[in-house]
């Protein structure tokens, strides 16, 4: 309820279920992964889409298809600080812009020095960051950009009406400065959670407007509203942004680091913490005390709430607070797959049969099974294995560091690693130009003969191995013969998250003739 506070304000009233109904609602049975999303676009079933500091054309699995999806969109939005091979896909290597009907924008957004507002890393730490600069003549923030949008289809609805108006006049949407701009600091207090009206709580009075010092005080009756509740306390109600906080101490010597920004939940920098004590409290390693029962109270991180120890029959609490038994486990009912370790073969790979069962692939995993996602598993045609990875030299697709001349020298194109026993009998030398080819397309690129990579046996079966960066497209550098690998990886993710399998597929290297 109190999310829905944060959303529709005044507008969330017990007697509309506090706008629960306005909600678009999941499918049953249905996923919303990047690869099932793409589906979709190329299916022609979404018709919008919205690109922030990201470019899937190149990222994503099986471009081809990825690419062919934005051609069937009625429009595109894509902010960044460069342009990218999402926001000019309509005039790309074998596209013709005269049949492209998805009406594109690139819109220009600021870097991230050039704005405030908070950072979060996979310890759960969300660290404040200041604004060093201005941005350049009409860039803005992706965040300045959102409130522009929706100031303008809230001013259109207003004046003309539309489907589903409901959620989108009754939005509370007041995150604006005295200048017009986003004022990062009402976002971050509506995401930390305030009271709508005064209330007592434990003796003590808050008045409405007042920030919420902990999820724990977070209700259902529509008397707080909160954007986010595992970030409640992350702004003090005294005014504190406790995310820009930068105290150096460490008093357990664990590097917890308390007073340094924020860790959600209410600044617990190891979850489950109680789970490293027995009974009693007592650590289970007393020379690494994460927590400890003093008697009266937990000292060290933050507990995972305030009950005593297991010892205490009456008070005490399985420390994984977060599951109903309140104990740790192997398996979830939300997972797919799991929870105890066995070897699948990737969907395309050199074999025909597992070594170690009779299960080739995951069979959890969901296959797409259009034509442009074909495969070649154990095929003579496509006979090396390919894996991706990252230079060191450029960040993800390279949208941003391939417009940095320092790296571009070093790293200036895409290329194919290839071992000296396969490049020997390709008859291919470092630097030449070959085709690397899969199921699902092909890419020109440079050859880079190298020692890392050398056959192996697999079922007395001789593999080679080659290997490709993800750091390319075609729009930059001008003049680049090259696109993205990813024109090659199958179009498959793992069951739990669908994250793509970008580690395992099967290629061909034929060294392109006349150059």
């Amino acid at each position: 309820m109190s999310w829905l506070k944060s959303l529709y304000g005044d507008a969330a009233t017990p007697e509309n279920e506090f706008g629960y109904a306005w909600l678009p609602k999941l499918d049953d049975g249905k996923h919303y992964s990047q690869l099932h999303l793409f589906e979709r676009m190329y299916e022609g079933k979404i018709k919008g889409l919205f690109a922030y500091a990201t470019d899937p054309a190149v990222s994503s699995p099986n471009s081809n298809k990825t690419r062919k999806a934005l051609e069937n969109l009625d429009f595109l939005v894509c902010a960044n600080i460069f342009d990218n091979e999402t926001a000019s896909f309509w005039f790309g290597p074998g596209v013709d812009p005269k049949q492209v009907k998805t009406e594109c924008f690139l819109l220009p957004a600021s870097a991230t020095m050039e704005k405030e507002g908070s950072q979060s890393n996979s310890g759960r730490w969300v660290q404040w960051k200041y604004k060093a600069v201005d941005p350049p003549d009409d860039a803005i923030s992706c965040g300045d950009i959102q409130i522009r949008i929706m100031d303008a289809v809230k001013a259109l609805y207003v004046k003309e009406g539309g489907a589903h108006a409901e959620p989108i006049l009754n939005l509370k949407w007041d995150y604006k400065d005295l200048r017009g701009n986003m004022d990062v600091l009402k976002v971050a207090k509506q995401i930390n959670g305030h009271w709508t009206a005064d209330a007592e709580i434990d003796g003590k009075m808050f008045k409405k407007g007042d920030l919420v010092p902990t999820f724990g005080m977070l209700k259902a009756d529509g008397t707080t509203a909160c954007g986010n509740w595992i970030m409640s306390g992350s702004f003090g109600a005294d005014g504190e942004n406790k995310m820009a906080k930068r105290g150096k101490d460490d008093p357990t010597g664990l590097g917890l680091y308390p007073n340094w920004s924020f860790a959600w939940p209410v600044n617990r920098r190891i979850i489950y913490n109680r789970a490293s004590c027995d009974v009693n409290g007592k650590p289970y390693n007393p020379r690494r005390k994460l927590l400890e029962w003093t008697g009266e109270k937990w000292v060290g991180d933050v507990p995972d709430g305030p009950w005593p120890p297991m010892a205490d029959k009456e008070k005490g609490k399985y420390p994984f607070i977060m599951k109903a038994d309140g104990v740790g486990s192997l398996f979830g009912p939300a997972m797919a797959e799991g929870p105890f370790p066995e070897h699948y073969e990737p969907l395309e790979g050199p074999l025909d049969r597992n070594p170690l069962s009779s299960q080739l692939n995951n069979p959890a995993i969901e296959i797409f099974k259009g034509e442009i996602d074909k495969t070649a598993n154990a095929s003579d045609d496509f006979p090396y294995v390919c894996t991706t990875y990252s230079c060191t030299e450029h960040w993800c697709t390279g949208a941003l560091t391939r417009w940095q001349a320092w790296l571009l020298e070093m790293q200036p194109e895409l290329y194919v690693e290839i071992g000296e026993e396969l490049a020997k009998s390709l008859g291919i030398t470092n630097a030449d130009w070959v085709h690397v080819s899969s199921a699902r397309g092909k890419v020109k690129c440079r050859a880079m003969v190298t020692k890392r990579f050398v056959p192996f046996k697999v079922m007395g079966k001789t593999v080679h191995q080659v290997g490709m960066p993800f750091n390319y497209g075609w729009l930059y550098p001008e003049g680049t013969e090259s696109d993205s690998t990813n024109f090659l990886t199958t179009t498959v993710g793992d069951a739990n998250t669908f994250c793509p399998e970008y580690k395992a597929f099967m290629v061909n290297v034929t060294k392109v003739q006349g150059v």
